[in-house]
Order: structure tokens, then sequence, then C-alpha cells
């Protein structure tokens, strides 16, 4: 099964309506919010309207990226199927929901998940696109799009740098046993 061009138009026409459905219900129910960085009020604080903006393009570019890997000309691996893709999705927007609840009602847990994705980063490559996309529009109804789109493009990052290492590890050990 191949992302072709009309599932990630309809994709990303389904998340600007989701995103601009949220921002025109938040305008007619006590105006658009604005959420601060670091939940700190004497940071620059980014309202909710430029996510509107932002997410679509993001939302196409990510889309782009898992296409060019999963139906690139490259030989075609089984752990790339569209259908792992989707779980990866579907997994990491679930963290990001439960992320967003916890975050929510102040209960004290997320630094331990965070710890475990970072754990779990040495591991599985969690860096890849499809977890970016589900962490932000999992946690986009809690924290805007903006931010998520930051904060998860930096843990991202650091799980391709966890992933990297643990493999250049493994490597190095292997060479030695040989």
């Amino acid at each position: 099964m191949k992302l072709r061009l009309s599932l990630r138009v309809g994709i990303t026409a389904v998340v600007t309506l989701l995103i601009w459905g949220h921002i025109t219900w938040d305008l007619f129910h006590g105006g658009i919010p604005t959420h601060y960085l670091l939940h700190d009020n004497n940071l620059p604080g980014i309202p909710n309207w430029l996510g509107g903006l932002v997410l679509p393009f993001f939302t196409w570019f990510l889309l782009y990226r898992i296409h060019k890997r999963i139906d690139g000309p490259a030989i075609p691996v089984a752990s790339e199927s569209l259908r792992r893709v989707i779980m990866r999705f579907l997994l990491a927007m679930a963290i990001a929901i439960t992320i967003s609840f916890f975050f929510t009602f102040e209960i004290d847990v997320i630094e331990y998940i965070m710890l475990g994705i970072f754990l779990l980063a040495f591991i599985f490559p969690l860096y890849k696109s499809e977890y970016l996309l589900g962490w932000v529009i999992g946690s986009a109804f809690t924290f805007g799009a903006i931010i998520p789109i930051g904060f998860g493009s930096i843990i991202a990052l650091m799980c391709f740098v966890f992933y990297k290492i643990s493999r250049a590890v493994l490597g190095l050990f292997r060479s030695k046993i040989k």
C-alpha cells in the first residue's frame, strides 16, 4: 500500500480543517488562547492561530518525507510499510494525548514518560516523521501547534542522536567480538 498524493492531500486537508475548526471554536468561546514557552507568562506567547498557518505545511512536509521513504526508488524494507507507519503514528499520538491529559490535570508523571521515550530511543528509531507527526497532532489540542512542533522537533533530534549512538556502539562491539 502506498502513500499516494491523493491520500497526502486528504490527510493534510483533514488536519487543516481540524486545526481551523478548533481555532474557530476558540474564537467564539472566549477568544483564541495564547500559549507561553515553558508555561511562563514572562516568556513570549504563541497564539493558536499561528499554528493554524504552520500545521498544514508541517503535515504536508512530514507526509512527503514518509512518502519518499516508503514509496521511493530504494529497495523496499519490510519495516517501512504504510501499515507500520500508521501504527507508529497512532502510538506517538496516543502518548502525546496521554501527556496532554496528565499536563491538564497536573499529574506529575510526565517526566517518567519522557524518560521512557528517551530510553526507547536507544532501541527504536523514534525520530521518524510519523512519530513526530503523531506527537504534534496528539498534543496540538492542548498546547497549540507551534509548541509541539518545536518541542517535538528537538525530541526527534535527540532520539536520532541516541539511536545512532546506540547503533555505533553495537557495531563497535560486534567488530571487537569478531
